[in-house]
């Protein structure tokens, strides 16, 4: 049984690590987005990723991205800090808030009137255990002018949450909302994240090649208990392609690895495929709001290979495409 099946004991193993550590905060500084005006106070030694007027996005950890988008069950006991900007469009923020709800009900708690950027909005709080200690968070939602909502979530897995307790509550005290900027005489379209690249070009990793836009790079990661990681992403960091290979000697049974994946990927149903003119099989997720994704998996040279792909929905017909093209260029290179 390969050792990321194996649920009950990595839960006795991670029962012997010591608990994980809450990242250092070396001082805050602020950040202000320029074209919608929200500001808020961040750990000024944590990295940060920003989209201007959509949103911003603060780790303690780099690596700890993958986990927040999939949720995975193991991975860095990381925090975050993200700020996400949505036009109501008629809606109210009650609407907003059941949206941005990804988990099962019973994860959350009733929904809370608080006061945040100075007026009324909406909190709930989350919590689930997994591996490593519970993944907990909180969800605020509010609007400075009735046109655009400001979402704000600070999560942390591993139990650390509560060891960032003060840093939560400094930044809820001290954000400010969006709003939507006044029209101008001569306004200027942000740019655009760009798609991914009709053209690909051929990469090589262990014991495969696979084909991506050539504008996507290339980031070898730590996925635990695969022998080797690396994923491709271009400018929307919640579309990737990432292919992880992982020691298959002790388990042969496609069929078998992937219903014990499932409940996992909470997917309907595993889907056959033919994937370098093999078996293969996948499963549809939904790693987050508004992403798509797929897991494929298929077997090879005594390993399991899984190539994942996630997508923005509402440019489903932009990444969608592309990536099932690299999917069908995967190739198993024969030891």
């Amino acid at each position: 049984m390969l050792l990321w099946c194996i649920v009950g004991a990595l839960g006795m193993l991670a029962a012997c690590q010591p608990a994980p550590k809450p990242a250092p905060i070396e001082g805050m500084q602020q950040y202000t987005d320029p074209a919608v005006g929200f500001t808020i106070l961040y750990p000024r030694n944590w990295q940060v990723r920003t989209a201007v007027g959509e949103s911003f996005l603060v780790l303690s950890h780099e690596a700890a991205l993958e986990r927040f988008v999939r949720w995975d069950a193991e991975g860095p006991a990381a925090a975050k800090i993200e700020v996400t900007v949505l036009p109501l469009e008629g809606k109210g923020i009650d609407s907003i808030l059941s949206e941005r709800k990804i988990f099962a009900d019973e994860v959350y708690s009733p929904v809370e009137s608080v006061r945040i950027g100075g007026v009324e909005g909406r909190k709930v709080h989350f919590r689930f255990p997994l591996r490593d200690g519970d993944a907990e968070g909180e969800l605020y939602v509010a609007s400075a002018d009735g046109k655009l909502a400001t979402v704000l979530e600070v999560a942390a897995f591993g139990g650390t949450f509560p060891s960032y307790r003060a840093l939560f509550d400094t930044i809820v005290a001290t954000i400010t909302l969006a709003r939507e900027p006044a029209p101008v005489q001569t306004p200027t379209t942000p740019a655009q994240p760009a798609p991914p690249s009709q053209t690909l070009r051929n990469y090589s990793g262990q014991g495969f090649s696979i084909q991506v836009p050539e504008n996507f790079r290339a980031e070898r990661t730590s996925v635990a208990g695969s022998l080797f990681s690396v994923r491709f992403v271009g400018d929307r960091n919640d579309c990737i392609v990432q292919v992880d290979v992982f020691d298959a000697s002790q388990q042969r049974d496609l069929r078998k690895i992937v219903e014990e994946n499932r409940p996992r990927y909470r997917a309907a149903e595993a889907v056959p495929v033919r994937l370098s003119d093999r078996e293969a099989y996948y499963l549809d997720y939904t790693p987050a709001a508004q992403v798509q994704g797929r897991a494929y998996f298929l077997l090879g040279n005594m390993r399991l290979y899984r190539i994942v792909v996630t997508w923005y929905k509402p440019e489903e017909s932009v990444y969608r495409p592309v990536f099932e093209r690299v999917v069908q260029s995967f190739r198993l290179q024969e030891s």
